[in-house]
């Protein structure tokens, strides 16, 4: 409690110090006593993917600079392989088992409580702007947002409700400082690997020249519409060698068109002193695979899915570097309440990362991702190994992730005692979520706007 005292004492004298500096400097933001928040959530980005983990494409200019002054999370793991598990953990600190939106059908319980609510109810202003889809307000995830936008059409579109919604709400809080909560969630990296600008794909010119758009879209249409279908079989559809690396460019292409709009996100907050007094986020809710595991897309829980990015940059930059312990994306909303001195609460699943960040005490976990897919999937990572555990069968895969990120070699056979650690860990842990589940009904049928969207991400006909 004493360093989390320090920290937010710390916020305090930054914040004085940044509206003494910059009262000749043009538009300032009020002087807030609790740090604003801004999550700016890519779907379906795959950390290794990021200049910043690694990658050795220029996708990501602006994430990797602001990485350099932020807490980057080398190993944070999602708690499910596509958005609608994955996101309501982030907005929970509930796994999937717990808050109940596990497939599209699905809703969040009424009982979980969002992190919406509970900054809403601490003074916060909430809002969301989102890309619509399995994010469309109905399926749970607006609760607590006093706006919750869910119109989409990519990062082109939200992006200047989300400029003006900012320069509002400065006017509004001049007088009352009230804080706020701001999501910011867009489609642009998900197949069909389509919706970035001809601008963005010019970086990957060479993969994009060797084969015609048209004929790319066809297979990737056929491709998408029979993995969703076919997701529980084996083997799943593919795509050739020639369009996979196609694939792999357009979706870059997406990184990087979605990257430009994070780096004029920035701009902005900066230009209206902003930057240095929020909590700024970016994190993704699952990545993809292209046929590391044979299949496309994300229904399986391999590293290339379930590792996500996870940068945060505090108050002045404190906390900079970067923390290998194994964290979760339940753990992003108590860390955030935690920083922001508001009381988690009770029902939360995920742990405040503040002691790693400070050198406090701190607990190793295991990451746990689970699935309905490819027979019950579940995993555990500890700090040296992952299991893989096919519930319907009993079969195990066991990897050193950290040596072997993407996972290709399988040591249960080998370490046979650290493949019974995890099963037996995954076992208590399936005991522990069991106590904390409720029933959710299913969401009402989807509106005309929702049904194309989600026709376009693939997942309906």
């Amino acid at each position: 409690m004493l360093a989390v005292a320090a920290v937010a004492r710390r916020f305090t004298m930054i914040a004085a110090l940044l509206l003494v500096s910059g009262a000749c400097s043009g538009p300032k933001a009020p002087d807030y006593q609790s740090p604003p928040i801004i999550i700016f959530d890519i779907d379906t980005l795959r950390a290794d993917h990021l200049g910043c983990y690694g990658y050795e494409r220029d996708t990501s200019p602006n994430i990797d600079a602001f990485a350099e002054e932020s807490a980057l999370f080398t190993w944070a793991f999602a708690q499910g392989p596509n958005t609608p598990p994955s996101q309501a953990s982030i907005l929970t600190s509930l796994y999937p088992s717990s808050h109940g939106r596990i497939v599209n059908k699905d809703t969040v319980a009424e009982e979980a409580e969002t992190l919406a609510e509970t900054l809403s109810t601490a003074g916060y202003l909430t809002a969301a702007f989102v890309d619509g889809g399995l994010m469309a307000a109905g399926f749970g995830l607006e609760q607590g947002f006093d706006l919750y936008d869910d119109h989409g059409g990519g990062i082109e579109k939200i992006w200047p409700k989300v400029s003006a919604w900012i320069d509002r709400t400065l006017k509004k809080t001049r007088e009352s400082a009230s804080p706020f909560l701001l999501l910011i969630h867009c489609y642009d990296v998900h197949s069909p690997y389509e919706i970035s600008p001809w601008r963005f794909r010019d970086h990957f010119i060479e993969e994009l020249s060797k084969m015609p758009p048209t004929s790319f879209s066809s297979r990737m249409s056929e491709v998408m519409a029979n993995t969703w279908k076919r997701r529980n079989e084996t083997p799943p559809p593919q795509l050739g060698p020639v369009k996979l690396e196609y694939a792999k460019a357009m979706y870059d292409s997406g990184i990087r068109h979605v990257d430009a709009r994070f780096g004029a996100m920035v701009k902005t907050l900066k230009d209206n002193g902003l930057f240095d007094q929020s909590i700024i986020i970016v994190i993704s809710d699952h990545g993809d695979t292209f046929q590391e595991h044979g299949s496309l897309f994300h229904e399986q829980i391999y590293s290339e899915i379930a590792r996500i990015p996870l940068i945060v940059r505090f108050p002045g930059a404190s906390f900079s570097g970067r923390f290998d312990p194994v964290v979760e994306s339940i753990d992003l909303m108590p860390t955030l309440l935690d920083f922001a001195s508001v009381p988690v609460p009770e029902m939360a699943q995920g742990r405040s990362l503040l002691p790693i960040l400070n050198g406090g005490s701190w607990t190793s976990k295991v990451a746990v991702t689970e699935s309905p897919y490819r027979g019950r999937r579940l995993a555990g990572a500890s700090e040296k190994h992952r299991l893989i555990l096919t519930r319907k069968t009993g079969v195990s895969e066991l990897f050193a992730y950290r040596k072997d990120p993407l996972e290709q070699k399988d040591l249960s056979r080998i370490h046979q005692d650290e493949d019974q650690d995890l099963r037996e860990a995954l076992d208590l842990w399936q005991k522990r979520v069991a106590a904390t589940r409720w029933e959710t009904p299913e969401a009402e049928p989807v509106d005309d706007r929702t049904h194309r969207q989600l026709k376009t991400l693939g997942y309906i006909d």
